[in-house]
């Protein structure tokens, strides 16, 4: 008995030992935070109308991004190379394994750098885009050229820009994209889920009901982000995409069939990509709808010339995912794969040549300036569909717009046809949201605007008098 109270009394000493620690620790970061934050200029407010996003607000996303999520996703990319090093050095030989370490060093600067807030660095090299990027650094303002105090589209676009720079001045690595084996993973840990949804969506006709749903399940299918959210999509998707209509804050899905079945011939869509696996294979069934009833005569792609936030598709994830359909065991999968590589031969559907707009700092409202030929290949469409959180924030250039303002004003004269938002809603960035809407959600869930749980189809239509471009 009474070594049993002494065991007890041990242990509430080691448990009161520990509470105390944790306290003790909680109670230093919160100084040290306290000491950046007032070191580097960041204050305990919520971002003001029409300013641009960055992580001087305490109260934003972009700081919460800057402070915890960029640092824990560095850390998460060094310990992923530490345990996949064998993996790779049986790719790329032994000698991998010096510019593993090379790297791995490099990517622990890059997040102290983030840390500490630290000034943005020139880039060196012959990369396409080093000019581009090294002129857009170089114009900063003083108050504009560090982590915390730029625009937070800038910063995040950065660093995604430093992290391909370290792995290109590798000997061996250079063209090895560091995040393919996530977006592989997620591709085949879903296999099942594309069976079902392949054959829920068989025998699709031209209707807009039917469209509607085809363009729904793309929208949700944004859910599926890397970045964000972990998680496989539900087993259960397409059953419950009907009670995912309560998430859905604007659907103008009417609007968008109107513009297609209004348009002059031929009819391009653009799609904007945004994540490879379940969203990509969901894009692809979009396209394959537009072409097969036909909504269309041609889809463009357009992805990512560089590794980009995790799991956005390169032109080597989608030429993966067209050669991962055709070749799966699973009948129906390798029909629809089949079906693909024929829509590529005959120019269906086409892959844009890299471009590197997408992965530079520039928003939307610099594509005619800094880059007319996209501006002018764009305008060549109907409709131009944008997927996505980022590219959502390209769209809108990561001002605290009103969330009421409408989507044609927040993009600031980009207007080269008519433009599709499809996005569920990972940041606290929005416009053209229904009175009281963001009051409404904030009450029950002050943080709802990072889950991806809430969607919207938003379109801004261009009125065409004929079937010539306007640009």
């Amino acid at each position: 008995m009474f070594s049993d109270k002494m065991d007890q009394s041990t242990e509430l000493t080691s448990q009161t030992e520990i509470d105390s620690a944790v306290v003790h620790s909680v109670k230093i970061q919160e100084t040290e935070d306290l000491v950046f934050n007032e070191k580097h200029q960041i204050f305990d407010i919520a971002p003001r109308p029409h300013v641009e996003l960055s992580g001087h607000f305490l109260r934003s996303f972009a700081y919460f991004t800057l402070k915890h999520r960029s640092p824990m996703m560095l850390g998460e990319m060094i310990s992923f190379l530490h345990d996949y090093e064998p993996k790779i050095m049986e790719t790329f030989g032994s000698y991998a394994h010096f510019d593993l370490k090379r790297i791995c060093w490099s990517l622990q600067l890059l997040r102290d750098e983030v840390q500490e807030n630290q000034e943005f660095q020139l880039f060196h090299g012959k990369a396409p885009d080093v000019e581009d990027w090294n002129r857009f650094i170089s114009t900063l303002d003083e108050d504009r050229n560090r982590w915390f105090s730029s625009v937070w589209l800038h910063a995040e676009c950065y660093m995604y820009r430093r992290i391909w720079a370290i792995f290109r001045r590798s000997d061996l690595l250079s063209s090895y994209d560091y995040f393919s084996q996530k977006k592989i993973d997620a591709t085949t840990s879903v296999v099942k889920l594309m069976r079902d949804v392949i054959m829920g969506m068989r025998g699709m006709l031209r209707s807009q009901e039917k469209f509607q749903r085809m363009l729904k399940l793309s929208l949700w299918s944004n859910r599926c982000d890397l970045s964000i959210n972990k998680q496989a999509p539900d087993a259960q998707f397409l059953k419950l995409m009907a009670d995912y209509e309560s998430d859905l804050l604007v659907d103008q899905s009417a609007d968008v069939w109107r513009v297609l079945t209004e348009a002059w011939d031929p009819v391009y869509v653009d799609i904007v990509c945004d994540n490879a696996g379940f969203e990509l294979f969901s894009d692809l069934l979009l396209a394959e709808y537009l072409i097969e009833t036909g909504l269309a005569l041609k889809v463009r792609f357009h992805v990512k010339a560089i590794p980009w936030f995790i799991s956005d598709v390169t032109k080597q994830d989608f030429l993966w995912m067209l050669r991962f359909l055709r070749s799966h065991k699973t009948a129906e999968i390798a029909a629809f794969g089949r079906r693909l590589r024929r829509y590529m031969r005959d120019r269906s559907f086409v892959l844009c040549d890299t471009c590197y707009f997408w992965t530079s700092p520039h928003d939307c409202s610099q594509m005619k300036k800094r880059l007319p030929c996209l501006y002018v290949s764009l305008s060549e469409a109907a409709l131009v569909i944008f997927k996505g959180d980022l590219n959502y924030r390209k769209l809108l250039g990561d001002i605290n717009w009103d969330y009421t303002a409408p989507l044609i004003e927040c993009m600031r004269g980009f207007f080269p046809t008519s433009v599709c938002a499809l996005r569920t809603i990972k940041s606290d960035i929005y416009c053209g949201l229904p009175i009281c809407t963001v009051e409404w959600l904030s009450e029950d869930d002050p943080q709802w605007m990072r889950t991806g749980k809430k969607g919207v189809i938003q379109v801004a239509v261009m009125h065409r008098l004929s079937g010539d471009a306007l640009v």
